[in-house]
């Protein structure tokens, strides 16, 4: 009976895609127009001329070096613009769309500006300049969608005139929400994440070639040679995915390396010392994963596969795990302003800071002006410290952690774990004394030689940094990170833990079992890389139909100022479980959050457009996160199970409870009271630790006794 229920409701929810609007193509082409500024201007370069040696500039380059600029430093500059027009062969009712035509020119404008190291200011951002045609630029903007084409032709002051075309670009329909959707209902379905992947990923294929003109015959008997050649492909020859496959062998391969050598054996003994009792085991994960705060990925990673044979010993199911490790790795990188994070979500959004009146180089005080106003992330952390110290836990955690407790299994019966038995069960060579050394040893080398590595390639970016008077301790730390390529960091860390590892087995008599402990992990993890491949295949899939800009337009800024957070956090978490990505959709909301919440904020003098600002960019962060956490096809969460060796739907279904927990929290003691009664966030936040406090203790409910050890 509940399996047919649950596959009506999937079938009434992919029907009723089709009663959603359609997106206006103008209005999305009006919002969009900016990537047409950085095609290049002139003639065709000589056949056989590569992109990267392509000599002419972009029509962006060109704006910036014109006339139009009327102020220009060596951080800053002023540019004058007057007219903007749109036009489509697309009959639109919207008479907002040169208004958007206009906000979206200026966006492409300052992150060009932004990559040349300027801050950029606009006169006539609103509406055209005062100082008049003479001094300020022009653009007309065409859409035609019968060849799939955005034009815009830009007129110098002196009334020279450059013309640039975007060919191809095809506005987002309501159908590209049905790759996300397909995937995410077959897998709560069938609780089988690779079929339901890949399912959504042919799905988008199908898409792509109807979008292209083909029949759907056509597009039918095309779609799976597709999803090789246009899906698969490109995944597996991208540097920065192979970057993260290496550093998860390499880190689940020092794993198997330390089991066998009696690391792990060791380091359990001297741990449980300490942790020895269920709870003191889940203080001491959660601790671990306040501690790993510089990149989300070695914090899943790391603390997963460190504290498993532990929790496995005190009959902790792997659900739990996986939750207090996916809650302790993005919620603290997110916040950390020592972390990987923080640069790309400053990048983000301080391009169109000059939008408020500020400069884009206070970026970074903005983020800190933000962190108190962090609701979903602080109180994610809040909530699984006060599950761990409580011991109590609610819904299907709970379910989960008494058939732990009772029956000792810490997966279900039927459970399909991310990495087989085989990896998890691996148990020291024969012979060997257990030495906790030689499990913590691989784990701080793997840890400082990530840090060094990161922050040698960053200083190596800024060879001036260090000693640059004009920024703080922190502005360097930060940019040092931004550009220490932390994937490339945290596979060489990785693989000198696991050669540290090898080294440490060999001297301990387990060189013989090397070989085999790598064997097994490799063999075993193949459903967790299939898993992982799918899900950047179903992202990259769902950007190029539109998904996000589509769900963006759905939802659109049409409501009163106080309302704009809660409605940012919606749409960032329905973006983000959508397409799996949070930075995806920090990337593509961010820079339209600036503007818009200081304009309307300012139009409500009670709430100020500098609060709304910061509410709202803490909205979109916040909620981005929230849908990651939530979504089956995010990379965060299947690193997770992968880590803790949990079935990954078991784990996505338990958490989901939490995280809509922490969500509703969020918005009712957090945006609610801020935005419409002009609390502070220290006051939404201890009105919303005592929620949770509540809750926990209220509806939640102790698991049999622990298990002593």
């Amino acid at each position: 009976m509940r399996a047919a229920l649950l596959v009506l409701v999937s079938l009434l929810v992919l029907a009723a895609v089709q009663l959603l609007p359609e997106a206006d193509p103008a209005r999305l082409a009006a919002q969009q127009c900016y990537g047409a500024l950085t095609e290049r201007v002139g003639p065709p370069p000589a056949e056989g001329m590569s992109e990267e040696s392509d000599p002419r500039p972009t029509l962006a380059q060109v704006v910036l070096a014109g006339p139009a600029v009327l102020e220009r430093s060596e951080t800053s500059a002023r540019l004058s613009i007057f007219g903007v027009g749109f036009e489509s062969d697309v009959p639109s009712e919207d008479l907002t769309v040169h208004y958007h035509a206009r906000r979206s020119l200026i966006r492409g404008l300052r992150e060009a500006a932004a990559e040349q190291g300027i801050s950029l200011a606009v006169e006539g951002e609103q509406s055209p300049t005062s100082t008049g045609q003479a001094r300020g630029a022009s653009f007309g903007v065409r859409f035609d969608s019968a060849s799939s084409r955005i034009s815009i032709e830009y007129t110098h002051p002196s009334g020279l005139r450059e013309r640039v075309v975007r060919e191809g670009w095809n506005p987002p329909a309501r159908s590209s929400l049905y790759p996300p959707l397909v995937a995410i209902l077959l897998a709560i379905l069938f609780r089988k994440p690779v079929l339901a992947l890949f399912s959504g990923v042919w799905v988008a294929m199908v898409l792509t070639r109807i979008k292209s003109g083909a029949s759907l015959g056509s597009a039918l008997l095309w779609s799976l040679p597709d999803t090789a050649s246009e899906s698969l492909w490109p995944q597996l020859t991208s540097p920065d995915k192979l970057l993260i496959i290496g550093f998860v062998v390499a880190m689940l391969s020092m794993v198997g390396v330390m089991t066998r050598s009696g690391g792990i054996r060791g380091l359990v003994d001297s741990v449980a010392r300490f942790a020895r009792s269920t709870r003191s085991t889940q203080v001491a994960t959660w601790l671990m994963g306040l501690v790993v705060f510089f990149d989300d990925y070695a914090n899943c990673i790391l603390v997963g596969t460190t504290m498993r044979p532990l929790s496995d010993r005190f009959r902790i199911s792997r659900e739990k795990l996986s939750y207090l490790v996916d809650s302790t790795a993005a919620p603290v990188a997110g916040i950390s302003i020592f972390s990987t994070w923080i640069a790309y979500e400053v990048s983000t959004f301080a391009p169109q800071l000059p939008a408020a009146g500020m400069s884009s180089e206070q970026g970074y005080a903005v983020f800190i002006d933000t962190l108190p106003f962090r609701f979903y992330c602080i109180f994610t952390l809040v909530l699984a410290g006060l599950i761990v110290f409580s011991g109590r836990d609610f819904g299907s955690m709970l379910t989960a952690e008494r058939r732990a407790r009772s029956t000792g299994l810490v997966v279900r019966e039927g459970g399909k774990p991310m990495v087989g038995d085989a990896a998890t069960h691996i148990e020291p060579a024969p012979g060997v004394v257990p030495r906790a050394h030689r499990a913590v040893l691989p784990v701080l080398t793997f840890v400082l030689v990530t840090l060094f590595e990161i922050f040698r390639v960053g200083s190596a970016e800024h060879p001036n940094l260090w000693s640059d008077s004009s920024l703080d301790f922190v502005r360097k730390v930060t940019t040092v990170l931004a550009d220490g390529e932390s994937s490339r960091a945290i596979l060489i860390g990785s693989t000198a833990g696991f050669l540290l590892s090898c080294v440490l087995a060999t001297f301990a008599g387990a060189a013989r079992a090397i070989p085999g402990a790598i064997a097994t992990t490799i063999q075993n993890m193949g459903i967790a890389v299939a898993i992982l491949y799918l899900a950047w295949m179903i992202g990259a899939a769902c950007d190029g139909l539109g998904t996000a800009s589509y769900l963006t337009e759905l939802l659109g800024d049409r409501l009163a100022p106080p309302l704009l957070p809660t409605l940012l956090f919606l749409l960032s978490a329905a973006i983000a479980f959508a397409t799996g990505t949070s930075w995806g959709t920090m990337s593509i909301l961010l820079p339209l959050v600036v503007g818009l919440a200081f304009t309307l904020g300012e139009r409500d003098p009670a709430l100020g457009g500098y609060t709304l600002m910061l509410l709202s960019i803490g909205a979109v962060l916040e909620g981005s996160i929230f849908g990651d956490h939530c979504s089956p096809i995010s990379d965060t969460t299947i690193l997770s199970s992968t880590a803790c060796a949990a079935d990954h739907i078991d784990h996505t279904r338990t958490q989901m409870g939490y995280a809509f927990t922490t969500m509703a929290v969020a918005i009712t003691c957090g945006y609610f009271p801020c935005a419409f009664l002009g609390w502070s966030g220290p006051a939404a936040l201890a009105l919303g630790c005592s929620a949770l406090l509540m809750i926990v203790f209220v509806f939640g409910r102790k698991s049999d006794s622990p298990v002593q050890g």
